[in-house]
């Protein structure tokens, strides 16, 4: 029973992030993005589950809490892979959304006007891609240079001197930030390269629909990579929240000092963040995947009675 609850509490903001996805969908479904059809459909579907699949089957085999209740030790490999699982999940999602679709036979190479990877993009989720991505790396920087080598020459420690000793705990140090910001420039390469592809083709003879499309697959491909890199930072910010919690105290003839981690004071406000990163995780992934679901033939009516 105890191994469910720290389950469902784990799953928690997995859970409200795809209530929230799903009470967006049918709120601007009407208006919102083109539907994608055939294998484009089934394609968004699978690329927006990878993810969250992934981040679901990592919260509930890395769990600390969930280790312990099972009698196993959350070893440094199970530490490395809750921060490299989500930037993975995400290119191989990538993979899936940048397949190429059908080529359309009637489409002219004439009159091709120069377009970049960016052209069916809107420029709001290249901010918003931009500044998780920066928020990211600030954070993996930061933790890094306040880590300092384990007993084995790993950067993956953070000490405190109380008096004449010093206490310590793991931290997000370079030993795991390295590798992972490597994943993460491939994971912004991969879809960097994913929107040229879905840009440059030429447009078919039904121009409207075909830039419709193109749009809806371009906007998947960033709230995809956006929604990967919030499950890894909020690992990240999970990390550091157990971090925050390193203390200890040193006892004087005036009573006992306590010291605690130079970010103590933040513990609560990282936990808080890591919540609130999943569920935005979880809200991107799924929005990609509901972009799938055909309209209802009521919003098909509404789209054409207000189409300009």
């Amino acid at each position: 029973m105890q191994q469910w609850i720290i389950i469902l509490w784990e799953l928690s903001p997995l859970i409200l992030g795809g209530v929230v996805a799903v009470g967006v969908w049918l709120a601007t479904r009407r208006h919102g993005t083109t539907p994608l059809r055939g294998r484009a459909g089934v394609l968004a579907a699978i690329g927006g589950l990878v993810p969250v699949v992934s981040c679901t089957y990592s919260v509930v085999r890395i769990t600390p809490q969930l280790l312990a209740a099972m009698g196993l030790d959350a070893g440094r490999g199970v530490q490395e892979a809750q921060f490299l699982i989500p930037l993975a999940a995400g290119l191989v999602a990538l993979a899936v959304l940048c397949v190429p679709g059908r080529r359309n036979p009637s489409a002219s190479a004439a009159g091709i006007a120069r377009r970049t990877a960016f052209t069916f993009l809107s420029s709001g989720w290249t901010v918003a891609l931009t500044a998780i991505a920066v928020v990211t790396v600030a954070l993996s920087l930061a933790a890094g240079l306040a880590s300092v080598p384990d007993q084995a020459g790993n950067y993956t420690m953070l000490t405190v001197q109380i008096g004449t000793m010093r206490v310590g705990t793991t931290i997000y140090g370079w030993y795991y930030s390295i590798p992972a910001m490597a994943l993460l420039m491939v994971l912004i390469g991969t879809a960097w390269a994913g929107l040229a592809l879905v840009a440059r083709p030429p447009l078919g003879d039904a121009r409207e629909q075909d830039a419709a499309i193109r749009r809806t697959r371009s906007r998947n491909i960033a709230a995809l990579t956006t929604g990967a890199i919030a499950f890894h930072l909020a690992a990240i910010l999970g990390s550091l929240a157990g971090t925050s919690r390193l203390g200890g105290g040193l006892a004087t003839d005036a009573g006992v000092i306590n010291v605690g981690s130079p970010f103590a004071a933040l513990g609560s406000f990282l936990s808080a963040s890591s919540f609130m990163a999943t569920c935005l995780g979880a809200v991107l992934c799924l929005s990609v995947a509901l972009t799938a679901v055909p309209r209802t033939a009521r919003a098909r009516q509404h789209t054409i009675k207000t189409a300009p």
